[in-house]
C-alpha cells in the first residue's frame, strides 16, 4: 500500500505509471533538497518519477528544462524522457540499474575529473540550442528579490567590481547545464556519465558550468588540470576565477530564498553559511585585484 497521496496521484495521472495499481509499484523514496523523487518498479518496469518542489516553482521555467533535458538525452549525456508534463514538471525516466552518483571525494581522481571535463566539452560543442538564458548577476539578483538579509546584501555590493569584469568581452554562450554539482553526475558501470537534473539549463557562458564543478568538488591543482585536459581548449583563467566567486553568491542566495520559500531540506542552512563564509574568503584575497585586472 501507497501511504504518500500526492504519490498515489501522480502514479494515477501519468500514463506509463497508471495502467497497474498504484499498489503493484514497489517504491523507493530517493535523495533531493528541492524535488520529490521516488523510484518505482514493478515486473521488468524500473523507474523515476520526479514531481518539482513547491519553492522552486517560483523562478523555474519547467518547459525550458524539459525541452533542454530532451536535447541533452539527444546527444548521450542524459537519460531520456519518458513522459514530461510541461505544465507541472512532473517526469519520468528510466532508472539507470547500477550507476551511482559522484560525491566531491570521487573529483580528486584526475581520471574520473577528466571524463567529467569531456562530458562537459561534450554538451558546450554539441551545437545545441538550449531554451533561456542565464547569467550570473542577473539571477542572483532574483534571488536576493525573493528573500535576502543584510549580509547577503552587503556581499552583493561588494561583488560589484567582479561584475563590471565578468560583463565585458563575455563568451559566446553555449548549452550549459548550470548546476554541475558531482552528485548530478551519474557513473555508470561500464565507465560512461551521465548528467541529470537539467532544471537550471540553459544558454550560458562556458566557464559557469567548470567553475561549477570546482568549487562543488574536493579538487586538487592535478585534478583540476585534469578536468581542464578533458574538456579542451578552456575560458581564461582570471575568468574562471572569478566565476568561482560569483558562484559562491549564486548557491548562497539561491540558498537563502528556498528557505525563506518554506524549503525544511536537512543542510540547507549550513550549505548558506559555507558558502557565504568561502565567498567572504575569496573576496579577501589578494588575488582577486590581479583577477579583476585581468579579466578587464
Amino acid at each position: 500500500m501507497i501511504e504518500d497521496s500526492t504519490l498515489e496521484q501522480l502514479i494515477g495521472a501519468v500514463p506509463l505509471l497508471a495502467d497497474r495499481p498504484a499498489s503493484d509499484w514497489h517504491v523507493t523514496r530517493l535523495a533531493g533538497m528541492t524535488n520529490r523523487s521516488w523510484r518505482l518498479t514493478a515486473g521488468d518496469r524500473d523507474l523515476v518519477l520526479r514531481a518539482p518542489g513547491a519553492s522552486s516553482q517560483r523562478y523555474l521555467a519547467r518547459a525550458q528544462e524539459l525541452r533542454n533535458a530532451g536535447l541533452a538525452a539527444g546527444i548521450g549525456i542524459a537519460p531520456p524522457l519518458l513522459y514530461a508534463d510541461l505544465e507541472t514538471g512532473v517526469t519520468l525516466q528510466p532508472f539507470l540499474a547500477g550507476a551511482r552518483a559522484l560525491g566531491p571525494g570521487d573529483l580528486a581522481e584526475p581520471e574520473l575529473a577528466r571524463r567529467v571535463g569531456a562530458l562537459l566539452g561534450l554538451l558546450h560543442r554539441s551545437g545545441c540550442r538550449f531554451a533561456g538564458t542565464m547569467a550570473p548577476f542577473p539571477i542572483i539578483d532574483v534571488y536576493l528579490g525573493l528573500a535576502a538579509d543584510e549580509r547577503l546584501r552587503a556581499l552583493r555590493r561588494r561583488m560589484e567590481p567582479i561584475r563590471a569584469a565578468l560583463e565585458q568581452n563575455v563568451p559566446p554562450a553555449v548549452p550549459s547545464h548550470i548546476d554541475a554539482n558531482p552528485t548530478n553526475f551519474l557513473l555508470l558501470p561500464d565507465g560512461s556519465l551521465k548528467l541529470i537534473d537539467w532544471e537550471f539549463s540553459a544558454m550560458c557562458e562556458p566557464a559557469w558550468d567548470l567553475a561549477s564543478v570546482v568549487i562543488e568538488g574536493a579538487m586538487s591543482a592535478e585534478a583540476i588540470s585534469a578536468l581542464h585536459e578533458g574538456y579542451g581548449p578552456a575560458p581564461d583563467v582570471s575568468r574562471l576565477w572569478l566565476m568561482r566567486t560569483v558562484l559562491h553568491l549564486v548557491a548562497g542566495s539561491w540558498t537563502y530564498a528556498e528557505i525563506a520559500g518554506g524549503n525544511r531540506a536537512e543542510g540547507l542552512s549550513e550549505l548558506l553559511e559555507d558558502r557565504l563564509t568561502r565567498l567572504e574568503r575569496k573576496l579577501d584575497d589578494p588575488a582577486l585585484a590581479e583577477h579583476l585586472r585581468q579579466a578587464s
